[in-house]
């Protein structure tokens, strides 16, 4: 029995960790003497169904660092776990962990490289000790000066020095990767595995006037707030659509205070829903207004429903799901509001027949991730680095 374990900040939730779901059921179902575990200091219990149950064992760690990485190792020798898979953020002493226990690692970055720049900056903006100097000081120095890249460059170098392999969702992110840390792409042990996409068994293409958000509700990547301010520019020129923002997050009150303070009109916000298909299945147009993403899973999931979706180009994973722009997808220049604006109302007033020709170009696109595709890849990582144990 081959035993992996994926270590996940919270289980289940976003798209990262809907991928070790997709990971765990092909495994099970291809692969029966693989074994998948979940180790995370918080679980999700309305989330946490049988579905979930029936492929991965779930074990609960603590939170901080330190004691992540102990309880890490622990399980390691008590579980006989043979590679680990740090999911986004990396375990404390990785390497010395496998040295130790003759485990192997993954590190499966699930952004943009260094996407930790933009936290970076976030954290100091709001802590109380730098914001009384950021714009006197501190702005230039991590910003302009790029002392935040600096700092997400090291990271990098320290989670790919402590990994067997490093995971990316595109080739255009592994050809940045190795540009930064100097290595010869060849040579690398960066491997590009996208994001998969399920399949939508009979996905429609009659929809209601509906645009639609779906994700979390906060504030240092999604920028929910550009989309509010872009559906308060169009709103009176829509007068049959609505705007509905599907989940939950830290940002809600912000934004219901925005939508508020701005006089928005047709705006619902619906919370967390269980299953957000029944959504997706009834939306025209899916927005996105991330400042960074890496593979967002709400444009591959509206091109699954038959949905035209439209993002702004931030990075090269949203550009290849949705390239070309007008065709299966829309991609705005970052991060232009207006002509974001310009774009959905010129989506929204396509003919019927016309708005067709792109759904049906999206579905078609969605098909390039499909699990059995995006599995496989993950699977032959798996086998390369557990029979080099041998």
């Amino acid at each position: 029995m081959k035993r992996i374990a994926f270590v996940h900040d919270v289980f289940p939730g976003g798209g990262a960790e809907r991928v070790t779901l997709d990971i765990a059921e092909y495994l099970s179902q291809n692969k029966p003497d693989y074994r998948c575990y979940v180790l995370t200091p918080h679980v999700i219990e309305d989330l946490n169904t049988e579905d979930v149950r029936r492929n991965i064992t779930i074990i609960p760690i603590r939170r901080r660092k330190k004691e992540r990485s102990e309880d890490v190792e622990r399980l390691i020798v008590s579980e006989k776990i043979d590679l680990v898979v740090q999911v986004a953020q990396p375990v404390m002493h990785m390497r010395n962990i496998c040295k130790r226990t003759g485990c192997k690692s993954i590190f499966s970055n699930h952004g943009e490289p260094l996407w930790e720049r933009y936290s970076i900056i976030r954290r100091r903006k709001k802590s109380i000790f730098f914001k009384p100097l950021w714009r006197l000081y501190w702005k230039h120095y991590f910003v302009n000066k790029g002392h935040a890249r600096n700092i997400a460059i090291k990271r990098v170098q320290k989670c790919y020095s402590d990994c067997d392999a490093y995971t990316v969702l595109c080739e255009e992110y592994k050809q940045e990767i190795c540009q930064v840390l100097g290595i010869k792409p060849d040579l690398a042990r960066i491997h590009v595995i996208e994001n998969s996409e399920r399949i939508v068994k009979e996905p429609t293409l009659k929809k209601e006037k509906i645009i639609m958000f779906c994700g979390r509700l906060e504030n240092t990547s999604k920028r929910i707030d550009r989309l509010l301010r872009i559906w308060g520019r169009i709103q009176h020129r829509l007068p049959d659509y609505k705007l509905m923002i599907v989940g939950d997050g830290n940002y809600r009150k912000e934004l219901e205070l925005q939508i508020a303070n701005e006089k928005l009109e047709r705006v619902e916000m619906v919370g967390k829903q269980a299953n957000v298909n029944l959504y997706y299945r009834n939306a025209s147009i899916v927005c996105l207004t991330s400042q960074t993403e890496g593979w967002p899973l709400c444009l591959t999931e509206a091109q699954a429903h038959g949905c035209i979706p439209i993002a702004f180009g931030c990075t090269a994973g949203v550009c290849d799901i949705l390239s070309p722009s007008g065709t299966n997808g829309f991609i705005v220049p970052p991060f232009d509001e207006e002509e974001y604006a310009d774009t959905l109302v010129h989506i929204a007033t396509m003919s019927e027949e016309e708005q067709n020709i792109i759904r049906r170009n999206a579905i078609t696109k969605r098909s390039q991730y499909a699990p059995e595709i995006i599995m496989k890849k993950w699977a032959v990582l798996f086998d390369k680095l557990l029979n080099s144990k041998q």
